[in-house]
């Protein structure tokens, strides 16, 4: 779990409706609830109250983060074996659990842009929307998932990154379809 826990230091813990245990999140469309990532949280979702007040809102009881960067949706990050929601897929519901394998990850999305291997952890790397969102499989034990990242200009959108990663493919990546 190294690879986002850098990213934002000022996390607090929250109490969270039982709303929240039926988040829907849209890995294909990158909707979290009713709002896409990229724009301002929807005050019909269950986060949105909380992300007016602050920069990030962690439910370890859910197993979710989701974090606003000048008051648009810009991350969110899932914890599998606590995540109580659903992922959907173009709409359709995709069952995803710390038993999903690689393999079954890159049978639903294909081939992912980059993938990262360092000692026994594996993280896919998706780039979608001109390189402008980002979705990442991570398996720390490199068999097994464990976390899901959806962000906007995601890690290897920034040069330095792609280099300590030690990506050679050409920046941007080719447009998915």
């Amino acid at each position: 779990m190294g690879l986002f826990s850098s990213l934002n230091t000022d996390r607090q813990n929250f109490d969270v409706s039982a709303a929240d245990d039926q988040l829907s999140v849209d890995l294909t469309r990158f909707i979290i609830g009713s709002t896409p990532l990229g724009k301002e949280p929807w005050g019909g979702d269950s986060f949105a109250e909380q992300l007016e007040k602050n920069i990030t809102l962690k439910s370890d009881q859910y197993g979710y983060e989701l974090g606003v960067k000048n008051g648009k949706l810009d991350y969110a990050f899932f914890t599998i074996k606590d995540f109580k929601g659903i992922f959907l897929v173009k709409g359709k519901s995709l069952l995803l659990s710390s038993t999903t394998t690689r393999e079954v990850v890159i049978s639903i999305f294909g081939e992912p842009y980059w993938t990262d291997t360092d000692n026994s952890e594996i993280i896919l790397f998706y780039e979608f929307q001109e390189s402008t969102t980002e979705l990442q499989f991570e398996f720390p034990d490199g068999e097994h998932l464990g976390f899901i990242t959806l962000m906007k200009g995601g890690i290897l959108s920034k040069q330095e990154q792609r280099e300590s990663y030690g990506v050679t493919k050409p920046w941007p990546p080719e447009e998915r379809q």
